[in-house]
Parts: C-alpha cells; sequence; structure tokens
C-alpha cells in the first residue's frame, strides 16, 4: 500500500487529452526490492467506439520466484449516436446502483427507454488471483430505473454471485436521489442480503450550499455478516454492525482556501467513539500545481483508537521540475508495546519533459510492525500519443 501510495505521489504527471494515447510507468522500490512496469492505453477507435486497458507487471521479490503480471482493465465500450444503448466488453468494475461494485470478466449492456426508463444487465466471471480456479464462477445482475427530468431517479437493482457453483452472494439493492433546487440534495441507498437474509447496508445523505459554505448530513449501516460472502468463514462466526453519522462542512474561505471538517461519531458493536477530521487545501496558483494541505484526525474504537496529524507540500520549480513531501504522525491512545509514536515521512522529486517523466522518492517510517524502515523509489514514465 505504502508503495502505491508513494508511486501516486510520483505521478505528477498525465496523458493528454488526444484520441489515442498510451502511457507506460516503470517502478522500482528497495523494499523487496521489487520492481512493478504499468502500461496503460485509452482511446477513441471511432465515433461510438472507446476501448481502455491497464495492464501491470511485477517484478522478481525473491529468489525463485516468478514474474508476475495481471490484467486490471481490458475493455471495449460502444454507444449508439443517439446514446440510448451502450454496452462494454472484458474485464471492468460493474456498478448497479446500491449494490456493491464487482470485478468481472464479462459483459453489461445499458438501455434507455420510453418513460424515461433506464435498464443495465451485467454477466461474467468475477476476477480473482490467477492460481485460484475459477470454474463454475459467474455473476448476473440488473437494474432498472426511473428517471424524473434533471432532478433525480430511482431504481431498484439485483445481484447474484455464484463460487464454484454455490450461491456465495445474492443481494437487492433500492436507490434514490434527487436535487432540490439549485442548492440541496438528498439520496439514499439500502442493500439487502437474499442469501443470508438480513440489510446488509444502508446510507443516506442531504446537502445544502449556502454561498461558499456547503453543509453535508450523513448516516450509515453496515452489517459484516451480510456484506461477506454466504461460503466466508466470517459471515457464521457473528454479526457486529456498524454506525456512522455526522456532517461535513465545505468551506471555501478564500479563492485558494479551502477548509473541511468531518464531525461524526460511530458505532462498533458497543462501543462508541467519535470521529473528527480537519483539513485545509491553499492552492498557491491557479491551476493548484502547487499547493500546501493538512489535517487532522481522530479516529478508532476502544483499544485502536488514535490521534493523527498529516502534512503536505506539492511546489512546482522552473526547468519542469516538481518537489513534494508529505509527514504523518499517529500516537495510539494505547501503546501496548508498539510505540508511542508512528512517523511517516516522504520527499519526492519530479521532472517532466516532454512525454517522458522522471521522479525519484525516499520514505522513512516506524510502525507497530517495523522499529524503523527507509526505502527508496524510482519511476520512469513515457507517454505515446499520435502527432
Amino acid at each position: 500500500m505504502k508503495l502505491a501510495a508513494a508511486a501516486i505521489v510520483l505521478a505528477c504527471g498525465t496523458a493528454a487529452a488526444d484520441p489515442l494515447r498510451l502511457r507506460a510507468d516503470a517502478y522500482a522500490t528497495t523494499a523487496s526490492p521489487a520492481g512493478l512496469l504499468v502500461l496503460q492505453a485509452d482511446g477513441l477507435a471511432r465515433p461510438g467506439l472507446t476501448a481502455e486497458a491497464v495492464v501491470w507487471l511485477a517484478g522478481q521479490r525473491s529468489p525463485g520466484d516468478d514474474t508476475q503480471g495481471d490484467v486490471l482493465v481490458i475493455a471495449v465500450r460502444a454507444r449508439s449516436k443517439t446514446g440510448r444503448v451502450g454496452a462494454q466488453l472484458g474485464r471492468f468494475v460493474a456498478t448497479l446502483g446500491a449494490i456493491r461494485p464487482e470485478h468481472i470478466d464479462g459483459g453489461s449492456l445499458r438501455v434507455r427507454l420510453p418513460a424515461k426508463l433506464d435498464v443495465e444487465a451485467v454477466a461474467g466471471s468475477p476476477v480473482a488471483p490467477l492460481e485460484i480456479d475459477r470454474a463454475w464462477d459467474w455473476v448476473a445482475g440488473g437494474r432498472v430505473a426511473r428517471r424524473f427530468g434533471d432532478y433525480g431517479s430511482f431504481g431498484v437493482a439485483y445481484l447474484q454471485r455464484r463460487d464454484a457453483g454455490r450461491l456465495s452472494t445474492e443481494e437487492v439493492g433500492v436507490d434514490a436521489g434527487a436535487a432540490l433546487g439549485k442548492r440541496d440534495d438528498v439520496a439514499a441507498r439500502v442493500a439487502y442480503d437474499v442469501a443470508n437474509p438480513g440489510v446488509a447496508e444502508v446510507m443516506v445523505s442531504a446537502s445544502h450550499r449556502r454561498g461558499s459554505l456547503r453543509t453535508e448530513l450523513y448516516g450509515s449501516h453496515r452489517a459484516a455478516s451480510h456484506l461477506l460472502p454466504a461460503t466466508s468463514l466470517f459471515s457464521v462466526l457473528g454479526d457486529v454492525p456498524a454506525q456512522r453519522g455526522g456532517a461535513v462542512l465545505t468551506w471555501r474561505a478564500a479563492p485558494r482556501l479551502d477548509l473541511i471538517a468531518d464531525l461524526a461519531a460511530q458505532r462498533v458493536d458497543t462501543d462508541y467513539a467519535a470521529e473528527l477530521v480537519g483539513r485545509a487545501r491553499l492552492r498557491l496558483d491557479e491551476r493548484g500545481t502547487s499547493l500546501l494541505g493538512g489535517e487532522l484526525r481522530r479516529s478508532g474504537v476502544g483499544a485502536d483508537a488514535w490521534t493523527g496529524a498529516r502534512a503536505s507540500a506539492r511546489i512546482a520549480l522552473p526547468r519542469s521540475l516538481v518537489v513534494s513531501s508529505e509527514l504523518e504522525l499517529v500516537v495510539p491512545d494505547e501503546a501496548r508495546g508498539r510505540g508511542t509514536v508512528w512517523p511517516w515521512a516522504l520527499g519526492a522529486l519530479a521532472w517532466e519533459r516532454g512525454d517522458w517523466t522522471c521522479a525519484v522518492a525516499v520514505e522513512a517510517s516506524a510502525s507497530p510492525e517495523y522499529r524503523g524502515r527507509v526505502d527508496g523509489l524510482v519511476q520512469l514514465a513515457r507517454r505515446w500519443t499520435p502527432r
């Protein structure tokens, strides 16, 4: 996860918005050591037909290990001239309203019917690690929704998943959203577990905007035993539901300064705790290429509660250089022999010229797992676009 976080910090360049584009990112880290090659391609093959692919190759981690690779996304999408019919085929993440997303190999179809009705269908095989046999594993589902002009919609979805022919997941979801004028929005969704009867998830939210201040109230309920597959051992060990409710205040204090406060309360089984987050973002230029950020957070329940602080900076320098850094400090309520402070710091320097991007970063941290650790990361990227 830290490798991925550092890679995101390093990847400060983005591909141009050309009809066809290809990008290759190579990462090397001292952590194992390990390497990672990510290939991304997307473009417009013809009007109404697009394609996208993201492939990664992981380098050797220890003697005797073979290089492994996998395809994250490889899909072709087609749409009619009127936009009423759309389809995709390949590997992608399928979303059906209130039902949790599924990473599948298969296809989907969406049709806009008269009377403002939308019908979606998806079917395929769930994506699994290469060493796992996926015989008789499949996913199928659909959603029917009714639009209410440009103000909102109401939808009902159903999805079933089977592992080795056995029923693993079966859900029914209901979602609704509406814009009440130009300043207010409300939304809600409910997912019901049919395989192991019970409410799996409920989420509601309402927002109001007034001038430079946006206020959002939200609440959620999740039941672990109904979110896990019915074939999972954890789904029969007990049900520990969790609830969370609170408010998010976003204030544009100045043209380039955003202040955000997330004030919430959380309940897990019989434990209660406050969830408090304060963020500040200051853009140093119109595009936000250079910015400063800060965050304070209070999180966790019971013995796992902690308080943390985070500071970040990204500064654009002359000669196409960008320097960035992040610092995090976490103080647990109960050390339990794991250390009283857990620091994490990252410094990176990136250079971009034309289609090439090069960056290097150094990461240092201390955690319950490591008393001290220092890693290095190098990125080299190339972008190909039609001339």
